[in-house]
């Protein structure tokens, strides 16, 4: 059985099919150290680190040992998350080992980004070879974006990178596929995804240019300067 991370507009999980993820406001601050682990996945993390971005405000005297507790809860939260009696290596685990901390991501586990990006990359591969096979790979990928990372989220200092990367490779992808129907003529199409991706990037200026000059091309003058 698989499990599956939202990460591309809100945080979500899911499994068989159920989404199972229950936030309140008593978990809150847990899901936003999951969505930290998640942003730096596989990769350590002292615990100094992580105090400075998610705790700095804290008015404990032991900001290390509100860290360990936290991170107890999360485990907790994600063993209720999978199977009964799941081997929990091959779908998340977090590790400490040698002062750090580690979210590892086991073979059973799928996250929308990493799908995201391996989409993109093979719809690059194919664009050399068949242009039509490109933009299915193009336009799967632009279907897992449903908003910016982690949009439940603020502005955390440590998030942007990472949010920033994210939206601009959707971006970068939506104006590839756009110039492949181009090629294709499928004015309908390109109306179609652009009027979908405004409502993600509704303030995107490159998207309402592909929309109107889609729509002039069918000679719908009217809608245009409604637009």
């Amino acid at each position: 059985m698989k499990l599956f991370i939202n990460t591309l507009g809100e945080l979500d999980i899911k499994t068989e099919g159920q989404y199972v993820l229950r936030q309140s406001e008593h978990t809150y601050k847990i899901y936003k150290l999951f969505e930290y682990f998640l942003t730096f996945k596989n990769k350590k993390l002292l615990a100094e680190t992580i105090i400075d971005n998610l705790l700095s405000d804290t008015d404990s005297d032991d900001p290390k040992n509100m860290l360990h507790t936290q991170i107890f809860r999360l485990k907790k939260i994600i063993k209720d998350f999978l199977p009964e009696n799941a081997e929990e290596s091959k779908y998340l685990t977090i590790d400490f080992t040698n002062g750090y901390y580690i979210l590892k991501i086991g073979e059973n586990t799928v996250i929308d980004v990493d799908e995201f990006e391996s989409l993109i990359k093979q719809g690059d591969l194919e664009q050399r070879h068949n242009i039509k096979t490109a933009a299915d790979f193009y336009e799967k990928a632009l279907k897992l974006y449903r908003g910016l990372y982690f949009a439940d989220n603020s502005y955390e200092i440590w998030l942007v990178p990472a949010r920033n990367y994210y939206q601009r490779l959707y971006l970068k992808t939506f104006c590839k596929l756009i110039n492949i129907l181009k090629e294709t003529n499928e004015g309908d199409k390109i109306i179609a995804l652009c009027e979908e991706a405004l409502l993600i990037e509704p303030y995107e200026e490159n998207i309402h240019i592909y929309l109107m000059e889609a729509m002039l091309a069918q000679k719908q003058q009217k809608t245009v300067l409604n637009q």
